[in-house]
């Protein structure tokens, strides 16, 4: 499988195995119950049933974009990483149908282009957050790239957005710290940092601090993650950061032997900033990513508590984690700068409303000079009609940590090339010249379709 636009040369470092398509996968899925399973997963006929529905919807996604990146790129990460690393990449919670939908919406969004408008290449650019001119495509903020590029980590996706004019955004729980990346990628100019609600105010401070120091200008405040969602992959892999040491990690270790020989001529994986502060203690006691969750992360956070950490950080924040036009509203009052619109790439509430579908309200709540930030995409297309339905700029998950898991920075460049070059596409047929433009006239070339 070539990703559309690729030359074929370009693929010459291409082996079959790396093109095996996704479908292979899910003919021959199996899920190894665990004993933190509930009973029903134990079920071996129900978990059969669950296999094969999960297994079908990944068809279905792979078969969606199977001439993207997307495929290609996908089977290459799944041979490259072990199995736990690429399933905490690759899922959903439950049993994944928020994460189908967020993808099949875009499906009823259709283009109606206007043709002799005389645009020869188009602009991409957009400025938000305070960053200004910069790609419109960036890297929602993801946890653990020493998971995907043991290595590099968040290094290379870093390097990627300094080469590529876009912003970078950090989380929290990088596996390197905000100074880190600011001392390995120098010519990176435009820096945004993801904070969690921890229960811990005085750490939500020093991770703020830690981000003012290192040159970050902008904040994104998670809001959707006050409890963990039930991704089942990971239960079942027994996933945890940094990997813990069982017979299933060593086994799907064995399976990833270039992984496994990077992973052990680096530095040990950790949430780096957490080390930084001395408080990687917190990890203790926890058995899962989901467990530490639920231990350090404040459930009770509420709009008062919203309002008081804005007032922590005198740049740019956004309010990460928005499907809802009232809550857009009430973040504006609040004196966020921007709304994220996310379902947090349908990794936390099954049956979640598509993200996509969310945003035409949302932009009527709030007028069109505010700011919005959308993220889960997976085509160059569906960033055009996210843009169209109201987003300012978008970023994307998936998509680039499959190059990440691939290629390293090399990987995240062509994951984020080829979007670009779909965008750039789409935009042209349809006939808009830039980025305001295309906002201007989305509701005439961008439409829901007929039936």
């Amino acid at each position: 499988v070539r990703p559309s636009g690729e030359d074929e040369d370009d693929d010459d470092d291409d082996d079959d195995d790396d093109a095996r398509p996704e479908a292979t996968d899910a003919l021959t899925v199996r899920i190894a119950p665990s004993a933190t399973m509930s009973d029903d997963l134990t079920d071996s006929a129900a978990t059969r049933a669950r296999a094969r529905r999960v297994a079908s919807r990944r068809v279905d996604r792979c078969a969606r974009s199977a001439s993207a990146l997307t495929c290609a790129t996908c089977a290459r990460a799944r041979w490259t990483v072990p199995k736990f690393a690429f399933d905490y990449l690759d899922g959903g919670a439950d049993d994944e149908k928020a994460l189908a939908r967020a993808s099949e919406a875009f499906d009823e969004l259709e283009f109606h282009p206007s043709t002799c408008r005389g645009v020869d290449v188009a602009d991409t650019t957009t400025s938000f957050m305070g960053h200004r001119d910069v790609e419109c495509i960036f890297p929602a903020p993801t946890a653990g790239h020493a998971l995907w590029s043991p290595r590099l980590g968040e290094t290379a996706s870093a390097t990627a957005c300094a080469r590529q004019n876009r912003v970078f955004s950090l989380s929290t729980l990088g596996t390197r710290s905000p100074a880190e990346v600011t001392r390995e990628t120098p010519t990176l100019r435009h820096k945004m940092f993801q904070v969690y609600v921890w229960k811990d105010r005085e750490l939500m401070r020093d991770v703020l601090a830690s981000a003012r120091e290192a040159g970050f200008t902008s904040i994104a405040l998670t809001t959707d993650l006050t409890h963990f969602g039930n991704r089942e992959r990971d239960l079942r892999n027994g996933f945890s950061v940094p990997p813990k040491h069982s017979l299933r990690t060593a086994l799907a270790a064995l399976a990833a032997p270039r992984w496994t020989a990077e992973f052990l001529t680096s530095k040990r994986i950790k949430y780096a900033l957490l080390r930084d502060l001395k408080r990687d203690g917190l990890l203790e006691g926890s058995s899962s990513i989901a467990d530490f969750a639920t231990r350090q992360f404040d459930a009770t956070f509420s709009w008062e508590d919203a309002e008081w950490f804005r007032s922590q950080w005198d740049g740019p924040v956004a309010l990460k984690g928005v499907l809802r036009a009232d809550d857009a509203r009430r973040a504006r009052d609040a004196g966020y700068d921007a709304v994220w619109v996310t379902s947090h790439g349908a990794r936390q509430l099954e049956s979640a409303v598509a993200p996509v579908d969310a945003l035409p309200s949302i932009r009527r709540a709030l007028g069109d000079e505010a700011e919005i930030i959308y993220d889960g995409v997976m085509r160059g297309v569906d960033v055009v009609k996210a843009i169209a339905r109201g987003a300012t700029a978008v970023g994307v998950g998936k998509a680039y940590l499959y190059g990440l898991a691939a290629g390293g920075v090399r990987g995240v460049e062509r994951a984020f090339d080829f979007l670009t070059r779909e965008t750039k596409r789409a935009m042209a047929l349809i006939g808009v010249k830039n980025v305001d433009e295309l906002r201007a006239r989305g509701n005439d070339v961008v439409r829901e379709r007929r039936r």
